[in-house]
């Protein structure tokens, strides 16, 4: 006989893959409707193609019709032979997303794991997401952890290129690549600017100014500037976010156009957490919180500071050939006091959690050199397209550490929020090191017919990791790694596509391992196969996708030493599919859709690998301009996943080990709704309200094995009024 629960999560699986797989023809009654109406309207001939590489918020889509996040070869979603989801400026603006995490919450197969209230890591197909590039430009030396909130005010879109993407970041990782395309100046005056009152006295304003310099509008400049308070539903937790943005773009010549910009980022909070709720008692049961509980007391807090100045020269040839080199600086500082709570608290006596205070000091560094060329070719009587380049890195870590006294008892949980300022030792400096990347590659894509594309590519990648961290030597390094890239996609007809693809996997690894050191570099083999279609005159753009990635050493968590997570690299397999749709379905229907499903993620001896990443995951975000009210949009934000769970390993008061107990979380949903009126033509007003059934669920399992996790946030709104010129 079934479970209860199993049935019921398989028939929330199966109607989320029958509305998904249902989507693109939602619009046919709408249209069939009108059918007499469009009968008795005169032929209009469209005869002029869209040009390429358009802002998103100059098509106000859900959907765009180039990118080049795959090769840096400028093609549609569908002739691109990998899956990707696009977070446009009109989705964003529709639902009122401020910050990377929740923007990406709207990424198909992303997982947003928010394990700390200011420090997230994001996974897809099982894996951490440690590939992110800005305007197509990686970003080296990261680990996958964001720090603090990152606001979105500067970016025209997100695009998210799931599986291997060694090409072009010479990191090639199975989960994911994240581009984040910024906002351009434009020709034309454009001034925006939005005030905004929610929950937990969150206030914001925004300000986007663009337009031309000169009278001939050769030179052009942009300013986005953000700024916001808040307080939150935790106890003593609160934010301020700081954000400038300002880009200038000349054209020296008809064929030769330089831009260079500077982003400031300030990311300043007081009361955030660092580890989070204990989730059991040492006797294993389950611990139960209010969402507002918080180990973090008043005087912790973590300022975080982010420079970025970038300059990029660009040159069109007669030939259709176009060069473009960049340079940019990253400085990102960091200044922290935090209170971690670690141990169990016995439910007899309130003991049992101790203190470890620590202050944290960060400097990193990076600084990118980039050139690469792209343009036609003639083969065989046909045309075809070639891209080839370098990206030159240097990044540089800095920390220094101070510490209080460790290991101080509580006497209850209740009383972590007033445990007092302890007096620190002297400042060390904890880590020192150093990475050098150069990766050349190069990609062509061939059109040997006129439905069949074939792009094949490799890069080279040579790296050297050299310093100290926490005492373990970062030593590695390797010359002349090749990390090749193929795929194909084959036009069925006018409207459909099936398409394949194959992409090493090498990585560099700067985790840090049980046995003292770095981890062996991520090795793999990334295969990919679906269907991408074009609906609607390519309003609407889905895929389906096969995927497998086999790799060795990945990175699986294995305990903490100093205060340090140490992992070991284990070999693992994931396979799945995932449906992926976004655009218009008509006039007044806009969507954005996604089903991922992992039906394996397996370690060489057949066990679970990363159970707190849930095995399913669906969300439907749509807009609807209401008819019978003009200027009225409605919207609806679902998001859905699969139940997940961690082993806990705990011991006594003494260190003797007690037992391991499994902590599941239960599958769950959460719905935000969004309601937007244009007052006039500059004016308009919107309404969001985010978790509007007040669901209550932990934030991340992320690294929940060793016992710890905290609240989502309950049901909040925010209120905003625009006006644009």
């Amino acid at each position: 006989m079934r479970h209860p629960q199993t049935v019921y999560s398989f028939r929330h699986r199966s109607l989320v893959a029958a509305l998904l797989l249902a989507i693109p023809y939602l619009s046919f009654a709408e249209e069939s409707g009108r059918k007499e109406e469009v009968e008795s309207l005169p032929e209009v001939k469209v005869t002029s193609k869209a040009e390429k590489n358009q802002s998103s918020e100059k098509t106000k889509s859900y959907t765009v019709n180039s990118t080049s996040s795959a090769t840096r070869l400028n093609t549609s979603i569908r002739d691109t032979p990998q899956s990707i989801s696009v977070i446009t400026r009109e989705l964003m603006d529709d639902f009122r997303v401020l910050t990377v995490n929740d923007a990406l919450s709207l990424a198909t197969g992303v997982r947003v794991e928010q394990f700390e209230t200011d420090r997230s890591e994001y996974t897809a197909r099982g894996f951490n997401i440690t590939n992110f590039q800005v305007d197509g430009l990686s970003i080296p030396i990261t680990y996958g952890t964001q720090y603090g909130d990152l606001d979105v005010a500067l970016y025209d879109r997100i695009e998210v290129l799931r599986g291997a993407n060694g090409l072009l970041t010479a990191m090639g990782n199975p989960s994911a690549t994240i581009n984040f395309i910024r906002k351009r100046p434009t020709t034309e005056f454009k001034a925006k600017v939005d005030a905004s009152l929610g929950t937990w006295d969150n206030r914001r304003l925004d300000a986007d100014v663009s337009g031309a310099l000169n009278a001939d509008g050769s030179v052009r400049a942009r300013l986005v500037m953000a700024h916001q308070e808040k307080n939150s539903y935790l106890d003593r937790y609160s934010n301020e976010r700081n954000v400038i943005y300002g880009v200038i773009e000349a054209d020296l010549s008809d064929n030769t156009s330089m831009a260079v910009g500077h982003t400031y980022h300030q990311n300043n909070s007081s009361g955030n957490n660092w580890g989070s709720l204990p989730l059991l008692y040492v006797d294993g049961s389950k611990r139960h919180y209010k969402r507002s509980d918080s180990t973090a007391p008043s005087w912790s807090y973590w300022d975080v500071d982010t420079n970025i100045t970038f300059a990029e020269l660009t040159h069109n040839f007669s030939n259709g050939w176009k060069a473009k080199g960049q340079l940019t600086h990253r400085q990102i500082d960091s200044d922290s006091r935090l209170h971690y709570i670690y141990g169990n608290e016995d439910r007899a006596t309130g003991l049992g959690l101790k203190s470890y205070p620590g202050m944290y000091r960060t400097r990193t560094e990076d600084n990118v050199a980039d050139f690469y060329a792209n343009g036609p070719f003639d083969l065989a009587g046909r045309k075809h397209e070639m891209v080839f380049g370098t990206t030159w890195s240097k990044a540089a870590v800095r920390d220094f550490s101070r510490f209080g006294p460790i290991g101080t008892s509580l006497s209850s949980f209740e009383n972590a929020g007033d445990f007092p300022l302890p007096t620190f030792d002297a400042e060390n400096k904890s880590a020192d090191f150093t990475m050098r990347t150069i990766n050349s590659y190069a990609a062509a894509k061939f059109n040997p017919t006129d439905a069949l594309k074939v792009t094949a590519g490799a890069s080279l990648v040579s790296y050297n990791l050299e310093g100290v961290s926490f005492g373990d030597p970062q030593a590695s390094k390797a010359n002349n790694k090749v990390t090749p890239y193929a795929g194909a996609v084959y036009d069925l007809n006018d409207d459909h596509s099936v398409y394949a693809s194959y992409a090493g996997i090498y990585k560099p690894q700067v985790e840090r391992s049980v046995n003292g050191g770095v981890l062996a570099p991520l090795e793999g083999k990334n295969y990919e196969a679906g269907v991408k279609s074009e609906w609607f005159n390519g309003r609407l753009n889905s895929t389906f996708a096969l995927f497998k990635t086999e790799q060795e050493n990945q990175p699986q968590p294995a305990g903490m030493l100093g205060g340090v997570t140490t992992y070991k690299g284990i070999q693992a397999t994931s396979k799945g599919f995932e449906f992926d749709v976004s655009g218009e379905l008509s006039d007044s229907l806009s969507v954005n859709a996604g089903y991922t499903r992992l039906m394996s993620l397996k370690g060489a001896n057949n066990q679970n690998v990363n159970p707190f990443t849930p095995r399913n995951q669906a969300h439907v975000a749509a807009v609807y301009k209401v008819p019978s009210i003009q200027n009225l949009k409605l919207g609806a934000n679902v998001y859905w996943q699969s139940d997940t769970h961690v082993d806990i390993d705990l011991s006594d008061g003494n260190g003797d080990p007690v037992g391991t107990f499994r902590y599941k979380q239960d599958s769950y949903a959460t719905l935000n709704l969004s309601a937007n009126y244009k007052i006039d033509e500059h004016w308009h007003t919107a309404l969001n309200l985010y978790n509007v059934t007040n669901e209550k669920y932990l934030t991340s399992l992320r690294y929940a094995y060793s016992g710890q996790a905290y609240y989502a946030a309950p049901m909040s709104a925010l209120a905003t009024l625009t006006w644009t010129y």
